[in-house]
């Protein structure tokens, strides 16, 4: 049996005065949505941790059924992205070129990024940074907009991810100096290798702005009026670990990712699923319908959460009820062979000042094996008095289950310890 995985980003949200005290999704006419929830099990999920908000990679990766513990850090998935090679002595991180000035505090943050500047102009600003600093290899791949991965290498090892940001991210604050990130430091070696990374990174950023601060190019921008960019803010540092069992390999499932995102390739990439980008997300959900060849089919729009960061809760009905417009033929599904299952990564609030939010947010799982409950509306509140309370590291066991590939615990069928039954050809076989 195939599973179609219908993924909304952002799709939780908060309710809202201007919608009568409903959220977006309760708000919007959703008859699709609203018959697969007549159809099916509905109910809510935790994506790690209630009232923990999520990234849209860290929270895939938890949904997938994988660890936390064994994210490699956006950096990597970013990176594979972009199709930068992966090497084991080297650290990957997101730089975006910002807007600051200078302070008695240090550097104050006017834009993380810069606005109405070329590439031209990008690509000559760049070209003037140094590759080496104290040992440490530095190097830029261009990305989009004003970002970059940064790509920091080390050839003896003597680097470390277990770093801070010096991306502030939020409004109204400084440049942060790069720290050792104790808790994620396993030993003391791990900690001084972390630290003499940070120094690197440090200087190399304070080398940076020098450079660009004083660049012909910001120095134009400054008497023209325009935002100069002499600052690259840097997050989200992460190592590549290549012992990540792929999504087969872990599942027992072929799957593919419908997505339009570097992230996505990336993710793809790390868990070596396959990859389709369709930035239509009609033609992603009718194209992903006919793809019998796998089971697992994770189809993804971006749209909801989009919306959601404009903080117009209206602007977030309207992509709700446009798409709930496109999972119509989801209703003519064989369910006998398909699982449907439709939910978000995270909540997205359209209204207050968090970015993302920590709520838990609404599942729907629709297939001939499911107990139906009494639920007929699919948003937050109406799922919640449905059967479903899981966290999203439940969901795939959910699926093997409702599909009939869940191994009954405690068989061990070949060297690894299995979630799913294996097909009699994938173990080997006792023989003369």
């Amino acid at each position: 049996m195939r599973t179609i995985l219908i993924l909304l980003d952002g799709l939780g949200d908060r309710t809202a005065e201007v919608l009568g005290g409903k959220t977006p999704l309760e708000y919007s006419k959703t008859p699709n949505l609203d018959k697969l929830a007549e159809k099916g099990m509905t109910g809510l999920m935790v994506p790690y941790g209630e009232g923990i908000p999520l990234g849209t990679e860290v929270a895939h990766f938890l949904l997938w059924g994988y660890s936390i513990e064994d994210f490699p850090g956006r950096g990597v998935i970013e990176a594979l992205g972009e199709n930068m090679e992966m090497e084991n002595n080297a650290i990957y991180l997101r730089a975006s070129l910002g807007f600051v000035k200078s302070d008695e505090k240090g550097y104050y943050v006017m834009d993380r990024r810069t606005k109405n500047i070329s590439k031209e102009e990008i690509k000559k600003l760049i070209d003037s940074l140094p590759n080496f600093v104290d040992g440490y290899e530095f190097e830029l791949k261009y990305s989009y907009d004003v970002h970059f991965i940064l790509k920091i290498k080390e050839e003896n090892g003597w680097i470390s991810d277990k770093i801070s940001d010096s991306d502030p991210f939020y409004k109204d604050r400084h440049v942060m100096k790069v720290f050792p990130v104790k808790e994620l430091c396993k030993n003391d070696m791990e900690y001084r290798k972390a630290e003499s990374t940070c120094n690197a990174l440090n200087k190399y950023l304070l080398k940076c702005y020098k450079i660009l601060e004083n660049h012909d190019i910001n120095i134009k921008r400054k008497r023209k009026q325009k935002q100069p960019a002499n600052f690259l803010l840097t997050k989200w540092a992460g190592k590549y670990n290549e012992n990540i069992p792929s999504f087969k390999e872990k599942w027992g499932m072929n799957g593919i990712i419908i997505a339009n995102s570097a992230v996505f390739k990336g993710l793809s990439k790390l868990l070596k699923m396959n990859y389709m980008a369709i930035e239509d997300f009609e033609t992603a959900v009718n194209t992903g319908i006919k793809l019998i060849d796998y089971d697992f089919v994770h189809i993804h729009t971006k749209e909801t959460d989009e919306a959601a960061h404009t903080k117009n809760p209206m602007n977030k009905v309207k992509v709700i009820e446009k798409i709930d417009n496109y999972l119509a033929p989801l209703l003519n599904i064989n369910l006998d062979k398909n699982l449907i299952v439709i939910t978000a990564d995270h909540s997205t609030p359209s209204v207050g000042s968090l970015i993302h939010s920590g709520e838990s947010v609404p599942i729907v799982v629709v297939g001939k094996n499911v107990r139906f409950d009494d639920v007929k509306e699919f948003n937050e509140i109406a799922c919640s008095k449905g059967h479903l309370r899981i966290f999203s590291k439940d969901l795939m066991n959910v699926i093997l289950n409702y599909t009939d590939r869940a191994l009954l615990y405690g068989l061990r069928s070949g060297s690894s310890i299995l979630k799913y039954i294996p097909n009699d050809d994938d173990i080997e076989h006792l023989k003369e």
